[in-house]
């Protein structure tokens, strides 16, 4: 049992959210307007958070209240849902964002409205005129006709109705995402529907589903999410291209198959990017700053590596093959793995930056260990340096938890150490290179030599920025004769 408040007042709120105890007296003052405070919101304060984003649902025009707040507050207002009438307001401050979304009253009452919604833990409502002027007591108080300050005390995912899922297939993925961020466990009849249910998210919009899959890949913990995925048959659906990996054997450099060795990396990685000084102690502050930054939608790298990882041997169900030893090989897979997780950026229509993004790390996350000698030269590491370009970092850190994930009899700790060290000196070489501005660039190369735009340019940017590196140039005009040189050499 989980221990809730038993009451709730506006001073409450104010205590741990100076700025929504000040919204709600705002609202509540307006007059004449029937405004609730509702989701998921009273779901994280009553487990003890405090939410970024907040939901009020009402009887008069959301767009009129939306656009009142965002003046007061100086935010910016804007339609979110057309057909839904729903509005958005963003408000930044105090070093942080503040999302609030207006929406209209479904059905004829607040409770008919909440009985739309997904989890029951997301269906309880507060009357803001009441919260204003009286303590509410819990749960009685509550509009909560689902129960649900009952199942998060007991710890119950519940969907709201027998058509939650068929009402929005979306509701399946998100359900694994709450069950686990929450601590809850599933109600036997929610979790037979989203078994039965499965198959209807294949019809939904692949922008709402790239939604659900990046906030989950927000937090740690994602192998216990996407374990789920197999046992609630929703892998075939969600994800076709892993679906032959569960129990795909593999050589003696493994200790488990490609699926649950999948798994096993996403843990690794995790704990990777929740503490990178345990392998990288000397470049871990900048590992974390270069994680941050955001590829999509305000969305860090560190999400979408995740979802790299979770597609980096998908090729080797293609790829398997027995030699006259019966020793199994997968070369080349890497190949493979790259054009699935193509196939999954195209159908979640992920944006042009996020889709390379995902190409590179997946399709070269063997490159170190299949290109790099052990004792590689400082001109060898700068060419990996340049050739990885600013998926380095992301690529020694899917390829350093592949292979602390890789434990068979083949593969000593000795050799994973080694890795690791191989790994920390390329960071070196990378690291040093942010901190050194090239000499030239691509409009450089067009402007004073007439070289046409095209992959040319990055060509020859790269060996200019290797000599750089080595001390060979050192000026404007030393590296632009040099790629005229590299152009005179070509022809």
């Amino acid at each position: 049992m989980k221990v809730l408040p038993n009451t709730l007042t506006l001073d409450d709120l104010s205590h741990i959210d100076p700025f929504l105890g000040s919204l709600l007296a705002y609202l509540a003052s307006l007059g004449g307007r029937e405004i609730y405070l509702v989701g998921g919101y009273l779901r994280d304060y009553f487990l003890g958070d405090v939410a970024q984003d907040i939901d009020f649902i009402t009887s008069v025009d959301p767009g009129e209240v939306a656009m009142e707040v965002a003046s007061r507050w100086d935010g910016k207002g804007f339609l979110l849902h057309e057909e839904e009438r729903t509005y958005r307001v963003v408000i930044d401050g105090d070093g942080r964002r503040r999302t609030l979304d207006f929406a209209p009253i479904r059905g004829i009452s607040v409770e008919e409205d909440l009985s739309y919604r997904d989890f029951t833990i997301n269906a309880m409502a507060v009357d803001l005129e009441r919260l204003v002027r009286e303590e509410l007591r819990l749960p009685r108080d509550l509009i909560d006709k689902n129960y649900g300050w009952r199942d998060l005390s007991r710890g119950i995912l519940r969907e709201c109705s027998n058509e939650s899922f068929l009402m929005d297939p979306v509701r399946l993925m998100r359900a694994m995402r709450f069950r686990h961020l929450l601590g809850l466990e599933y109600e036997e009849r929610t979790l037979n529907h989203m078994r039965k249910y499965a198959p209807l998210v294949t019809k939904v919009p692949g922008e709402r589903i790239t939604v659900e899959l990046v906030e989950t890949l927000l937090y740690p913990e994602t192998a216990r999410i996407f374990a789920e995925l197999e046992s609630t048959g929703l892998l075939q659906y969600v994800f076709p291209d892993l679906t032959e990996t569960v129990g795909l054997e593999q050589n003696a450099y493994h200790h488990l198959d490609v699926w649950s060795h999948t798994l096993l990396t996403l843990e690794k990685l995790d704990d990777l990017l929740q503490d990178p000084g345990k392998a990288f102690p000397r470049h871990a502050e900048r590992i974390e700053e270069h994680m941050q930054q955001t590829l999509q939608d305000l969305q860090p790298r560190s999400s979408f590596l995740r979802l790299a990882a979770l597609y980096h041997d998908t090729g080797k169900v293609k790829t398997l093959t027995r030699d006259d030893s019966g020793r199994i090989h997968f070369y080349s897979h890497q190949k493979y793995s790259q054009d699935a997780v193509l196939r999954l950026a195209e159908r979640l229509r992920l944006s042009r930056r996020a889709t390379d993004y995902l190409a590179c790390t997946v399709g070269r996350h063997m490159d170190i260990g299949i290109t790099l000698p052990e004792h590689a030269s400082e001109r060898q590491r700068r060419k990996m340096v340049t050739r990885l370009g600013e998926e380095l970092v992301d690529v020694v850190l899917l390829s350093t938890a592949d292979r602390l994930a890789t434990q068979g009899p083949l593969n000593t700790p000795e050799e994973r150490e080694a890795y690791i060290a191989t790994c920390d000196l390329l960071l070196d070489a990378y690291f040093r290179e942010k901190d050194v501005a090239p000499l030239i660039g691509g409009r450089d190369l067009m402007r004073e030599l007439g070289l046409a735009e095209g992959p040319a340019i990055g060509e020859i940017l790269k060996e200019v920025r290797i000599a750089q590196l080595e001390g060979a140039l050192k000026t404007r005009e030393e590296a632009l004769r040099f790629a005229a040189d590299l152009i005179r050499f070509g022809d």
